[in-house]
């Protein structure tokens, strides 16, 4: 049953970012596309300040980037809990038993900043500046990636971003904005 579930969640993510790309009726914004469409960033919550829940005293973190964050992080979890795909996230249990975060926050940091620039995030001090997405996942290049990703675990991550995204009370066009954003990458993750 949870085959099909998630079979079913794929195709739905699929099937609205066809309609998504086909109609873009996200809801209007400041922040646009060169062709004066919102950014997926800006359908997220966008450059908008509010108060870090990380971090209530410091300064304000943009709603955009908070909502990507917080997906990414309620996700890792699940990454390191899957079958489908924990093996690719061995580090996020190894530091948990050791009581340890660095690669944790590592990881979270780099797919937030990664996420938030693809979505078009332009403020400097969120951009992705780690290694492009074929290094980042070649076992040859990044110390952290034991096993090249395959397409099986490919549409697992997307799908439990996807179920992270709906989780967070985002609409299935969102979640189905930000399936076809992560695809876009599909080609140069999987090896």
């Amino acid at each position: 049953m949870k085959q099909y579930n998630k079979a079913l969640l794929l195709i739905m993510i699929l099937a609205l970012a066809t309609v998504c790309v086909t109609t873009l009726s996200c809801k209007k914004s400041k922040a646009t596309t060169a062709s004066g469409k919102p950014t997926l960033y800006d359908t997220l919550g966008g450059a908008t300040l509010v108060v870090d829940p990380l971090d209530p005293d410091s300064t304000k973190i943009e709603q955009g980037y908070l909502t990507i964050r917080t997906i990414v992080d309620t996700t890792m979890f699940t990454f390191a809990t899957d079958p489908l795909i924990d093996t690719f996230f061995t580090v996020l249990s190894t530091e948990d038993a050791a009581g340890k975060d660095t690669e944790y926050v590592n990881l979270s940091t780099h797919m937030t900043q990664f996420i938030a620039t693809a979505a078009g995030c332009t403020n400097p001090k969120y951009a992705y500046t780690g290694l492009d997405m074929y290094a980042a996942h070649n076992p040859d290049s990044n110390k952290n990636i034991f096993l090249s990703v395959t397409d099986t675990a490919f549409n697992e991550f997307v799908y439990d971003i996807g179920q992270s995204a709906i989780n967070h009370g985002l609409s299935a066009q969102v979640v189905s904005q930000i399936g076809s954003l992560l695809y876009k990458y599909e080609g140069q993750i999987v090896q």
